[in-house]
């Protein structure tokens, strides 16, 4: 299953008064800009704000259970859904919400119903019939599940989610053939998915095919190199074709992703102890102790490697400790002979040895007959067998990931493109810019700098493309700056107080207040680019915002009213950028954003001049050479396109190098 991204849930507290005055419909909509901007506890402050002022609404329910549930608060999420659905009961939304925060809480017949009561309002509804199959499949009803699937699939033949989930339970309801057969159909239907070809590979795992299940684990990893799990099952598939060192490599990747994943450090340890490096091994045992004191198969893991290592009397500690969980595996009392041999207790080992020996006697005798099969390698992380103490561990098939996220499908992806690349954005002024060790981040611009140096910012701004999660303390901060500055503003005019509170305002999602105080920046000083250029920045984002919620479906009248407004909102950006080339040239910044507008209305021979200008500008500038590259595979130049994105792989966007295997590929 797919993991949900998580932010830990904080509540906020008061704000000041003037601003929560504002309208309500107003605090809505900026509500949405931060929950669609994926900010959700910012998006709940505003929410509760609406939900005080007019508690009959409905939506503010909604939408701030949609935030909870991305922050895996399910109950609270159920809880707002239902209050939703009291307002308003025919808002299928609430249904669906609600229907995957009881899944996430297992409380699967209860949203079966949720999904039904949806359907009963929109039968063909392909998300509702996606999640009442999955319902079926993590409550292990394989053949409801199955059934489910098969309806959605049925209604929507290219439905990609609706393969994948319906292979997983063919897989579980032991149906080998049919569940690969739907996974290489979800392949063909979207050759870019990652899942895809995890899913297939675990199939061809479990036929044994480990070479073809190492292919597809590699191509997975291309497309998504984040994913420790991957790495996990892609280091068990090694294994099992005698690449330690590649297994071992793979475990190093996990635990660099998810340095709290104790399965990885099991059987890093495991493989270091086999190919003797028990020092190493050692310290992996250690951590994975350290985060389970009572996980015995470690501990008695560890006390092996303690007796080659000379550490007997802690080796004896852990496996009398482990003795009282399995007082009856008699290998347990030869590791102990063992270790107080070598510590001199030549008494204590014999004893212990004689022990043994009786037990492993009584149970020859009363042992049944096995069949030849061949030993597996590898036991189920749940499997708490101590028999099994030297296999490595896979992921339970029951405890795969459970969490269901509810958001949007359409969010950050290049228009027109027929595959997922999200092209890098707009850069932007912040003062929560995102570090990236891979690439340049901090770039130096006199005019920051200057400003910086006057100390009449809260804090230093910075240049950047990514920002840096806002966190309770940061969001009522710039709240409570927002009061203050108000105040203050009709007396002193200043151009650096509206710059800061225009930034204030746009750390908080008020897009409006912060295009108005940008255009107040640079009625006071209009030589200044900075202005022009964050305004622009933030017409943008609030069109982007609003573009989302149009419906896909309008009438002639409606596309062609929409079409207008989004022309003239570019003519807006674009005379902004031009302001920022003219009264700062030799900032690549304005030519690279002026050239991801031009590229995004289609105008894509003007867009790359423009990166051309800004590479011209800054030769290590990345971004630029990225969307360059796109936008030359876009009009049919894929070779000028694989240099750029060469280029932009080298100076540190390492997606490039997926694009580049795909379209040499092609």
């Amino acid at each position: 299953m797919r993991r949900l991204a998580i932010i830990l849930f904080l509540t906020l507290s008061t704000i000041g008064n003037s601003y929560s005055q504002l309208n309500t419909n107003r605090i809505l909509t900026i509500g949405q800009n931060a929950l669609y901007f994926e900010d959700y506890v910012l998006s709940i402050q505003y929410f509760n704000q609406v939900i005080r002022v007019k508690p009959h609404l409905a939506e503010p329910y909604f939408l701030r259970a949609v935030a909870k549930i991305n922050l895996e608060d399910y109950q609270g999420s159920e809880e707002d859904c239902s209050l939703a659905l009291e307002r308003n009961p025919f808002m299928i939304n609430a249904y669906e919400c609600r229907g995957i925060a009881r899944i996430n809480q297992k409380k699967y017949a209860e949203a079966i119903e949720d999904f039904n009561k949806g359907l009963g309002f929109e039968p063909s509804n392909r998300r509702l019939l996606l999640y009442k199959g999955i319902s079926y499949l993590q409550e292990e009803k394989y053949e409801e599940a199955i059934a489910e699937l098969t309806a959605a699939i049925e209604k929507h033949s290219k439905y990609v989610d609706a393969y994948l989930n319906r292979g997983q339970a063919l897989l579980a309801n032991k149906d080998t053939a049919a569940s690969l057969a739907d996974f290489e159909k979800a392949i063909s239907l979207d050759k870019y998915r990652s899942e895809s070809y995890a899913a297939r590979g675990i199939v061809r795992y479990t036929k044994e095919e480990y070479q073809s299940a190492l292919e597809d684990y590699n191509e997975a990893i291309r497309m998504k190199p984040d994913r420790a799990g991957y790495y996990i099952n892609r280091g068990l598939i090694r294994y099992h074709l005698n690449d330690l060192k590649g297994s071992l490599s793979d475990y190093d990747n996990v635990i660099q992703l998810d340095p709290n994943n104790v399965m990885a450090y099991y059987n890093r340890g495991l493989l270091r102890n086999e190919i003797g490096d028990k020092n190493r091994a050692l310290e992996d045992f250690d951590q994975v102790i350290d985060f389970d004191p009572n996980d015995y198969i470690a501990l008695y893991n560890r006390a092996l490697i303690e007796i080659d290592l000379g550490e007997c009397n802690r080796a004896i500690a852990d496996i009398n400790k482990v003795l009282k969980e399995y007082p009856d595996f008699y290998p347990l009392y030869y590791s102990r002979a063992e270790a107080k041999e070598k510590k001199g207790d030549k008494k204590g080992a014999q004893l212990d040895f004689n022990q043994a020996m009786l037990m492993e006697r009584d149970r020859r005798n009363n042992a049944q007959k096995t069949d030849d099969k061949k030993e597996k390698k590898t036991r189920e992380k749940s499997d708490k067998s101590i028999k099994k103490f030297n296999r490595l561990v896979i992921a339970d098939k029951e405890e795969e990931e459970r969490r269901i996220a509810f958001k949007s499908e359409t969010r950050g992806k290049v228009q027109n493109i027929n595959f997922h690349i999200d092209i890098e954005p707009l850069f932007h002024l912040s003062y929560y810019i995102k570090d990236n060790e891979m690439k340049k981040t901090n770039y130096f611009v006199q005019e920051i700098a200057e400003i910086n140096a006057k100390h009449k910012l809260p804090q230093k701004i910075m240049i950047g493309n990514h920002d840096s999660q806002l966190g309770k303390e940061e969001i009522e901060k710039h709240f409570n700056a927002i009061e203050y500055k108000t105040k203050n503003s009709g007396e002193q005019g200043d151009f650096l107080l509206y710059l800061s509170r225009a930034l204030d305002f746009e750390m908080i999602q008020d897009y409006q207040s912060a295009i108005e105080d940008y255009g107040q920046a640079i009625s006071l000083n209009p030589d200044s680019w900075i202005a022009y250029f964050n305004r622009a920045n933030i017409r943008h984002k609030k069109m982007e915002y609003e573009s989302s919620l149009q419906d896909e479906i309008r009438t002639p009248k409606e596309e062609e009213e929409s079409l207008i407004g989004t022309q003239l909102e570019y003519g807006l950006m674009l005379s902004d950028y031009d302001q920022v080339t003219t009264l700062a040239p030799k900032l690549p910044f304005g030519w690279y954003n002026k050239g991801n507008l031009l590229a995004e209305q289609k105008d894509y021979r003007n867009a790359m001049a423009n990166y051309t200008k800004a590479i011209e500008l800054d030769k290590d500038f990345a971004e630029a050479y990225f969307n360059r590259g796109l936008t030359h595979i876009l009009i049919g130049e894929s070779r000028l396109g694989i240099i750029d994105l060469s280029k932009a792989g080298e100076l540190g966007i390492y997606s490039a190098y997926n694009i580049i295997k795909r379209y040499n590929k092609e």
